[in-house]
């Protein structure tokens, strides 16, 4: 260790007289040009190693800077020592290829460094003669951040696409204007009952999904103003003709270069159904109230008017007009027994596209 310490290549890296090729300078010419070369080697942004028979011979302060250890550290010891165990042979058949011409990009490991934290390196090497013996000189760059940026996209990109094919809602990606598919996920399939192949560059004009295509234009029309549009409820199409309703959320991306929608649909058929159901009870409630108060009202007058029709008949049993008469009045009392027996909500159309209560089909008669 003593020897590479007081090797001459030391010696005049210490005084930034750096000797290469085994050339020494011989006038004051020759000295400024070595010292300016030593200067960038020294000054390098870029860690600069030299390894000589597999060991460190020389070792700039970026180098050091990186891995952590001191020159002391270094000089002497095997260069892959610092290189995690687990890149050795691949930085070994790299550094081969590349001092034997075959390969000409640098090449991605990692090493450990004194504090034992793990850093990215790109590298590059290249033969050289150094003190009149073959050697290898090297360039060595951190790229950790670059790399735990790069992890990060990923594992933000991995997470998304699980998110996305996994969702119990529809996640879909489409083109802003003729809203062609690009990506639709399981439960977009599942709910629509399409296969991948039926929807995957078709548009949704095309599939006539949207029950409500003015729908789809003031969801546009919102995108563009606002560029986000939140839980807008609209009615989605299925490909056996029948409704699903939805709460539908988009926002503005850009997907391969091109302005795009991604959007999310909350089914919510089960709850707007439910909703339905209630008030159609409520309405119910409403209709056996009014009916049970309209045949309490009736049904006194009417057996009041049942007696004087009776005996008005006695005295004129003859009489068309009285027999019309209580004709009307059972029909009348017909229907106030049907009223009586209401038990769903039911009704008809009327006029002017009005709707009334069906008694027929609400009460339990024929």
């Amino acid at each position: 260790m003593s020897e590479e310490k007081n090797s001459p290549v030391n010696a005049a890296y210490k005084e930034k007289d750096l000797l290469i090729n085994g050339f020494k300078p011989s006038n004051n010419a020759c000295m400024q040009g070595t010292e300016f070369f030593a200067s960038i080697f020294l000054n390098s942004p870029i860690g600069i190693f030299i390894v000589e028979d597999g060991k460190f011979r020389f070792v700039n302060p970026e180098f050091r800077r990186i891995s952590g250890f001191s020159e002391e550290d270094l000089l002497g010891v095997n260069s892959l020592e610092i290189v995690l165990p687990e890149d050795r042979a691949l930085v070994r058949e790299n550094a081969r290829k590349m001092l034997k011409g075959e390969r000409s990009s640098p090449y991605h490991h990692r090493v450990v460094g004194k504090d034992g934290e793990i850093r990215w390196i790109v590298e590059a090497v290249a033969p050289i003669d150094f003190e009149g013996r073959k050697a290898t000189l090297g360039f060595f760059l951190d790229t950790t951040e670059q790399e735990l940026a790069k992890e990060a996209i990923y594992l933000s990109e991995d997470k998304f696409q699980k998110a996305f094919r996994s969702s119990p809602d529809w996640f879909v990606i489409s083109t802003m204007e003729c809203g062609m598919y690009l990506d639709v996920n399981e439960a977009f399939l599942r709910t629509t009952g399409y296969r991948r192949e039926d929807v995957i560059g078709h548009t949704s004009t095309e599939l006539n999904i949207w029950a409500d295509p003015e729908k789809r234009n003031e969801m546009l029309r919102m995108l563009r103003e606002k560029g986000v549009v939140r839980d807008m409820e609209a009615r989605f199409r299925t490909k056996s003709g029948s409704i699903r309703h939805v709460l539908w959320s988009a926002e503005m991306i850009d997907y391969e270069g091109e302005k795009c929608l991604i959007a999310m649909a909350k089914d919510i058929t089960g709850r707007i159904k439910a909703e339905e159901e209630r008030l159609k009870h409520e309405k119910l409630q409403g209709v056996l109230e009014t009916a049970g108060a309209a045949c309490h009202e009736l049904n006194q007058p009417l057996q009041y008017i049942y007696l004087l029709l009776s005996e008005a008949m006695e005295d004129s049993p003859e009489s068309s007009s009285l027999a019309e008469m209580k004709k009307q009045l059972d029909r009348l009392r017909g229907i106030t027994k049907k009223l009586e027996l209401v038990t769903i909500y039911q009704t008809k159309d009327y006029i002017k596209g009005e709707k009334i209560i069906d008694i027929d089909k609400a009460s339990k008669t024929d």
